[in-house]
């Protein structure tokens, strides 16, 4: 039996043991698609699986994008997880807290922390909007952080020791040793025995760890890697979700139904390619140009659906050096300048080899005849800086501010 034939065997269930009808998404709400070839697309989201995802351009035609050629599928509309609903009948317990478990592989699970089986174990009761999932053990090794609200980062940099940051603001770094309804840490020599209920958040020192596959982000902070899935905003969305990577019990199910608007995100992880958003990188330099002896330092207007759509604020005549990943074969951003009355300046672009060849990617003229431009560009081999630079026009460096929107990098490793 496909998955479309599961999941509209569950529909069907799901109305008779609820009686509340599905409510279907508007498929005007915008959302965009990143191409492996950094291709960005707004489109309207008709449906998808683990093949392929259908949408409507903005000429209001029908295209296929095939998964295997996508980095990520991103709603960009506002979404309120207290409007949701889920679609089972097995209602969770309410007097437990709720806590945000991130894994090593990005997937970001909900629910209860009990005893555990083992002292390198967590247990926990994976839960869903009120519905609960099954049991998990985790192993420790496997676990990020452990949170009060899911978090975006999962792939930050992390410190040499474990740390624990309780509800008054007090921070503890040692090594933990378990994690229950109170969680033992080891300070030197010492092992503290923390409630759990005291802690705002922890985290442990496990590195990060790339595992391909496509993974779904629900609205409510839900992360996990699909094995299959299926949806079209006017049925239950169907997900199974992949048992052995979240620990799940065998006894519990792996065909998940969720609301049909609680797909906020599709992210397909490769395994040999990658988008990195330039704004993650912090710059290796920052210098005025033209006569300047002084700067504004650049601002990242952050977006909360994906960093690739971040847009990085350059407020003035500048020169930027960022040092990008080894593999880095593509680069691709517009700049846009916010046109005012004495608004004229330069842009370009370069890369940087490690043998310090400068390689033009684009040298622009920014002004009211020609406010924008699209940069989509190769990267010489063994390019290790991308270089931005903003040099004043005809009217000096006053109201020279360029926006440099969606800035994006290819890395591809063998």
């Amino acid at each position: 039996m496909n998955t479309r034939s599961i999941r509209s065997i569950c529909s069907t269930l799901a109305a008779m043991l609820i009686g509340v009808p599905a409510f279907a998404q508007d498929n005007s709400t915008r959302w965009t698609i990143c191409t492996t070839e950094l291709e960005l697309i707004e489109t309207a989201l008709v449906s998808g699986d683990e093949q392929r995802i259908i949408g409507i351009d903005g000429l209001g035609l029908r295209r296929v994008y095939a998964i295997d050629e996508l980095f990520f599928v991103a709603s960009m509309g506002r979404h309120d997880p207290a409007s949701l609903y889920d679609l089972d009948t097995v209602a969770a317990p309410s007097d437990i807290p709720l806590r945000f478990v991130t894994l090593t592989d990005g997937q970001v699970l909900s629910g209860q922390i009990g005893e555990p089986a083992q002292q390198d174990s967590l247990s926990l009761g994976i839960r869903t909007g009120s519905i609960m999932r099954g049991d998990a053990s985790i192993s420790l090794e496997r676990v990020r952080s452990i949170t009060d609200a899911p978090e975006r980062d999962w792939n930050a940099p992390i410190g040499e020791d474990d740390t624990v940051i309780m509800h008054n603001g007090d921070e503890l770094s040692g090594f933990i040793e378990s994690i229950g309804p109170t969680i033992k840490l080891s300070i030197e020599r010492d092992v503290r025995v923390l409630d759990l209920a005291q802690i705002e958040s922890l985290s442990l020192a496990n590195p990060s760890e790339v595992s391909a596959g496509v993974y779904l982000s629900g609205i409510d902070g839900l992360r996990v890697r699909a094995l299959a899935f299926d949806f079209d905003f006017e049925h239950p969305i169907t997900v199974r979700v992949d048992r052995a990577s979240i620990g799940l019990d065998d006894d519990a199910r792996d065909l998940w139904l969720l609301e049909p608007n609680a797909l906020g995100e599709i992210e397909v992880v490769h395994e040999t390619r990658r988008v990195v958003a330039l704004v993650e990188i912090e710059p290796e330099l920052i210098e005025p140009t033209g006569d300047r002896g002084w700067t504004p330092t650049p601002t990242v207007l952050s977006s909360p659906i994906n960093p690739v759509l971040s847009t990085i604020d350059l407020h003035a005549p500048v020169r930027v050096l960022y040092r990008v990943p080894e593999g880095s074969t593509r680069f691709a951003c517009e700049l846009v300048a916010p046109i005012n009355t004495y608004t004229d300046c330069i842009a370009s672009v370069y890369s940087i080899s490690y043998s310090g060849l400068r390689t033009e990617l684009l040298t622009q003229r920014l002004n009211l005849d020609h406010p924008s431009q699209i940069l989509d560009a190769f990267l010489e081999p063994e390019t290790e800086k991308i270089e931005i630079r903003i040099d004043p026009g005809v009217n000096g460096p006053i109201q020279d501010r360029v926006l440099v929107v969606h800035p994006r990098l290819l890395v591809e490793t063998s």
